[in-house]
């Protein structure tokens, strides 16, 4: 079959999109990156604007199938919910309808039901709903956690259980029911071929629920760690963390996504079994059929890490801007530019120019602005500063205070932080 997959470069996107070709399908792509695997077609698109039918019904021509597999865990600047979830799915739907096209499969989300309160939930809902209501072959599959290789939710319950304290949401009771990547493909894949299901909202859930805490230690159990002591974190200093640092960081995590670990993530699985026709691997056989490699447990050790190092980075660029402008001694500060040739007017300008840059830096830093751009810009400084020094003022080599071989490591962790950048792109 010509299938047309949003979402092709995500984490569900590619596996289905590899799978696809296994297969024998041919891929129409579209995705805001040209995916790395081989497709007969690749459309650009950006679900944050092509919110009308007319924005999808050139890139429908020739189809026989139309898999939605876009989706964020949590919003950011230029992705919302209500354009992703909601506006642009219904967009493509209803080109759908327009072109005859129409087998569409719909990857929506466990709990995307009549009892949704998150903007998350209720913004899959809204594009189920209008999907229904279309003349179409439609199937809408409500995964839980998808966990399996490539997965940013898995890096961060496996970074969770690498803690050596493992941190539980109150008592650690809430409960799952994951399902790994290869079992939901596979659904897919056999809703594709046979046609049938058709017209159904199914859960795609795993054979069991787990607790939050088994959930963890299963994770550690993966990594070849023994079970470590917990502590318990209250619902509402959990959210009141989260809140706090969401605009500082990465993780796929914000205070809806612990809504929604609270209420619970289960579903009964008879109905998968009898759409699909088999029963999805428990968590417990996945983890022992593919233990963690070495590189694995290192990524996992240094999940928590990398932010750590990231932000440790930002406070010595602020406090350094701060420091040069506010408190250390404008005397001595202007010896310093004297010693290497400026005078006169250009000695506060360079002064302040150089603490408002390094105060500017760090905040992108922290803020995490255009980071691989930052960080080069960051190494380009310190590389400078070094040289300058270097020339101008050498005895700074031998300073017990290391002024310019500091910079040495600093560069080296700004360069990591660089390729790590890069990675989660």
């Amino acid at each position: 079959m010509r299938v047309l997959l949003t979402g092709a470069t995500g984490f569900i996107g590619q596996h289905l999109h590899r799978a696809l070709l296994a297969e024998g399908h041919e891929v129409v792509a579209c995705s805001r990156q040209r995916p790395d695997l081989p497709c007969l077609d690749f459309f650009p698109c950006d679900f944050s604007h092509d919110l009308s039918p007319e924005d999808w019904l050139s890139r429908l021509s020739g189809l026989d199938a139309v898999i939605n597999a876009v989706g964020i865990i949590r919003e950011r600047s230029g992705q919302r919910f209500n354009a992703l979830h909601t506006q642009a799915p219904k967009a493509l739907f209803g080109a759908c309808a327009q072109k005859g096209i129409t087998r569409v499969i719909q990857i929506s989300a466990l709990g995307a039901d009549g009892q949704a309160e998150t903007t998350y939930h209720l913004s899959k809902r809204a594009a189920d709903d209008f999907l229904a209501q279309q003349p179409l072959n439609w199937l809408i599959l409500r995964p839980s956690l998808v966990y399996g290789p490539g997965s940013a939710s898995s890096e961060l319950f496996a970074g969770l259980a690498a803690l050596p304290l493992t941190p539980l949401i109150g008592d650690g009771q809430q409960l799952v029911q994951p399902i790994h990547i290869d079992d939901l493909v596979k659904a897919v894949l056999t809703a594709l071929t046979n046609q049938a299901p058709s017209r159904q909202r199914i859960d795609c859930v795993g054979p069991t629920a787990l607790s939050f805490k088994d959930w963890l230690n299963g994770w550690r159990q993966w990594l070849g760690k023994v079970t470590a002591p917990s502590i318990r974190v209250p619902f509402i200093l959990a959210q009141s963390g989260a809140r706090v640092c969401a605009p500082f960081s990465r993780l796929p995590v914000d205070t809806e996504s612990l809504q929604m670990l609270q209420r619970g993530n289960t579903a009964p699985v008879e109905p998968f079994k009898q759409a699909f026709g088999f029963t999805p691997q428990p968590f417990e056989h996945s983890i022992e059929q593919t233990p963690a490699s070495r590189a694995e447990r290192q990524q996992a050790g240094l999940f928590f890490l990398w932010p750590l190092l990231r932000l440790s980075l930002a406070f010595m660029w602020i406090w350094t801007g701060l420091t040069s402008a506010l408190w250390y001694p404008v005397d001595e500060s202007y010896q310093m530019l004297a010693a290497v040739g400026l005078s006169g007017v250009a000695l506060p300008i360079a002064l302040y120019a150089a603490a408002l840059l390094d105060t500017l830096l760090g905040l992108a830093l922290l803020l995490n602005y255009r980071l691989r751009l930052v960080l080069l810009s960051q190494v380009a400084m310190m590389l400078g500063y070094s040289l300058i020094l270097t020339f101008c003022l050498p005895e700074f080599w031998l300073h017990p205070f290391g002024p310019i071989s500091k910079n040495l490591p600093l560069i080296a962790a700004s360069l990591m932080l660089y390729v790590r950048e890069g990675d989660a792109q």
